[in-house]
């Protein structure tokens, strides 16, 4: 890959990024968990990361899949009560302490 097409991390860290591209690959290759599953996890990480670039990229790669939009839908659902439930539960007992 010609230097100016490679990304500010392959230029900066090229071993850590070789092993980074292999990691990758790894991952989203062939596995146990079929292409769906792992589309459908992908757009889950990325709304609750909230990164809207890996949301956007992760929802078109989940629609060229076939996956469908309520299947989509109902994964950020999933992914938005769990958040949720995270932010209330997470510190049980320092909200038991000072609120309960």
């Amino acid at each position: 890959m010609a230097d100016d097409n490679k990304r500010w991390f392959e230029k900066n860290a090229p071993k850590m990024a070789e092993g980074w591209w292999s990691f990758y690959n790894a991952v989203e290759g062939e596995t146990v968990l079929d292409k769906k599953t792992k589309a459908l996890i992908a757009v889950s990480v990325a709304v609750h990361g909230r990164c809207p670039h890996c949301t956007e990229s992760r929802i078109k790669k989940a629609l060229a899949l076939g996956i469908s939009k309520q299947e989509i839908s109902e994964a950020i659902m999933e992914t938005a009560l769990l958040s949720s439930g995270t932010e209330i539960f997470w510190a049980k007992d320092v909200y038991d302490k000072y609120l309960g």
